[in-house]
This record gives structure tokens, C-alpha cells and sequence, in this order.
């Protein structure tokens, strides 16, 4: 099947359309190191990753049947943090810092080959959006990276209460389109091979991975992942892409 019977193409976000500029547990350790933490950066990598998935548990999708979106993040900056930083430290102030920094193009920034897609598909007439798991930062985000002109709809999973890749987020971006598509004419753009790959297939999508780690292997991902948004622009220039 060709792009040409593709009305819908939708973006993940982290790791996809955009990347850090440091990784997220560098930039903690950055801000944290302001306030007086001494602790070695590799904790802050290792015990960031374990606090985030714990928080992700018990309050799922940033918390958002449980608890405000903001003391989700405060509490994965606690637990990130709190052994090193010195008694009497306010976390929830370091925590409220962190949380504006990750608004901005301080931490962001477009991933190569992204905004040239973009351009290709507006010239098709192919309505572009985002389906993300994300809070609600996420259109300030987009707008402080100068990417948000690019869509004619931005879908997070703290929006629709949904997480990927739960078939509804996708349907729920189906619905946000201004000229109908039916999931066969919708194609997302992901990379984690269970939420966006899985997930948009799962919704009757098509799917294609961005991924430098992921072994291509055999159908159908072999002609499904590529190295970056660079790589996939060039075969799309070139026709060649199979869907």
C-alpha cells in the first residue's frame, strides 16, 4: 500500500518527533545540584527510572484518576532525589522548578528529519497530528520547540484519560479530524514497539517504528523501523515505503 491512500499521519512524541537535549536524569541532577545534592549523577539515572515506573504503577497516566498531575511529578522528584539533598530542603520547590524547565526548548528539542515530514505531508494534503502519553505540558512544549504549527490536533493520554496503547487514544484522534478517516487511512509514527507499533495495528492503523536499537527483523517490522525521522523521510521522498 502507498502514502498516497494515507489521510492521517499522527506523531509520538518523546524519543520520536522530539528529543532531550541531555537525557531527563541529567537535567535533574543539574537543577538538583542548585540546591545543594551530592549525591553521584548514576543514582539519579538509576533511581529516576525506578521512581518513575513505581509512580506510573500505582498512579497511572500521571496520575490522573488518583491524583494532580503536578504532585505526580513532585513525587518522582522526591523519591529521585531526597537522599542526597540537604535537611530542610524544599522538594516540592526543586520539583515545581523541574517541572517548568521540562516545558521549555531548555530540555527539547525537534528530532532531524521531522519537520521536513511534516512539510512533505501538509503538501499532500494529509492531515497531521500527535497521540502521546504526556501531561498536559505537552502543547506548550510543542509550541516552545515552534513544531505546534504543524498540527491540526494534539492528542495526550492525560487528555483523553487513556493510555497507549489502549485502542480508544487512537480512535479518539480519528474523531479530532476534520475530514473523516477510517483507520486504514491513518498511519502513526512511534517509537516503542508495544505502545505505537502494537497499539496503532491493534486500532487497524498502520504503523511504522522510529528506532536505532530495534533489530528490523523479519515481517512485518522489516520494512517498519528505521534509524531516525531522517531515514524515513528519505524513503518516503523516494517512494519506497511499504505499508
Amino acid at each position: 500500500m502507498s502514502l498516497r491512500a494515507i489521510k492521517l499521519v499522527t506523531f509520538d512524541v518523546t524519543n520520536t518527533l522530539l528529543q532531550f537535549k541531555v537525557p531527563a536524569w541529567q537535567y535533574y541532577a543539574k537543577v538538583a545540584k542548585d540546591y545543594g545534592f551530592n549525591g553521584p549523577d548514576d543514582q539519579i539515572k538509576t533511581r529516576f527510572k525506578k521512581s518513575f515506573n513505581h509512580m506510573w504503577e500505582k498512579h497511572p497516566n500521571f496520575g490522573k484518576k488518583g491524583i494532580e498531575w503536578e504532585e505526580w511529578w513532585t513525587q518522582v522528584v522526591s523519591m529521585t532525589l531526597k537522599d542526597h539533598l540537604p535537611s530542610g530542603t524544599d522538594v516540592a520547590t526543586v520539583a515545581h522548578e523541574l517541572i517548568e524547565e521540562f516545558r521549555t526548548d531548555r530540555c527539547w528539542q525537534s528530532a532531524s528529519g521531522g519537520e521536513k515530514l511534516m512539510h512533505h505531508f501538509k503538501n499532500l494534503g494529509i492531515q497531521i497530528g500527535v497521540i502521546s502519553n504526556f501531561d498536559p505540558r505537552l502543547n506548550d512544549i510543542l509550541n516552545n520547540v515552534s513544531l505546534k504549527k504543524y498540527f491540526d490536533f494534539i492528542v495526550t493520554s492525560y487528555e483523553i484519560g487513556y493510555s497507549k496503547p489502549d485502542e480508544r487514544i487512537f480512535k479518539s484522534a480519528i474523531g479530532k479530524c476534520k475530514v473523516p478517516v477510517t483507520p486504514p487511512e491513518a498511519l502513526h509514527i512511534g517509537d516503542d514497539i508495544v505502545k505505537d507499533y502494537q497499539g496503532a495495528r491493534a486500532a487497524g492503523w498502520h504503523a511504522v517504528l522510529i528506532n536505532p536499537d530495534l533489530d528490523k527483523g523479519s515481517e512485518p517490522l522489516q520494512h517498519h523501523v528505521f534509524k531516525s525521522l531522517e531515514e524515513l523521510s528519505n524513503v518516503i521522498m523516494e517512494k519506497k515505503l511499504k505499508l
